[in-house]
């Protein structure tokens, strides 16, 4: 009895550990307080375009014209550019994190920080127009 009661729990401890692994979030978004929680104040069609001028202005000359991370300034860059149209980039990511990211910029790439060069309304359409490009799950 006692060895069939250590093999039951070693059956729902393995069941545990694989609900927890798999019921966890795919990606870990390591957000700066100030950051976490965030929620995108924009919305609609005017706020896309706005944001679809905005990232070709700033964004394009990596990400592309098409956003897909083939930008004439790409060649080279180590990470490369982000692909915003395929793969599930978008998907993984929250507006709170797609907004932290243009915010600050990543350390380790060459994406810049444009909290200095967009205003806050901007860098949301920013994230409203990445947003356009892909479904979320």
């Amino acid at each position: 009895m006692t060895a069939r009661r250590g093999a039951i729990a070693a059956m729902l401890a393995a069941a545990v550990v694989a609900w927890l692994i798999g019921s966890a979030p795919r990606y870990h978004e390591d957000l700066p307080a100030d950051f976490a929680g965030k929620r995108n104040p924009l919305g609609g069609a005017d706020a896309i375009a706005a944001g679809g001028r905005l990232f070709q202005e700033n964004c394009a000359s990596c990400h592309g014209d098409r956003a897909d991370g083939h930008g004439p300034a790409s060649v080279g860059l180590d990470p490369p550019p982000a692909n915003f149209r395929a793969g599930t980039v978008l998907a993984q990511h929250s507006d709170a994190y797609l907004y932290y990211r243009v915010s600050a910029g990543k350390p380790g790439t060459a994406m810049p920080s444009f909290h200095g060069a967009l205003g806050e309304t901007q860098r949301w359409q920013v994230v409203s127009y990445l947003r356009s490009l892909a479904p979320r799950p």
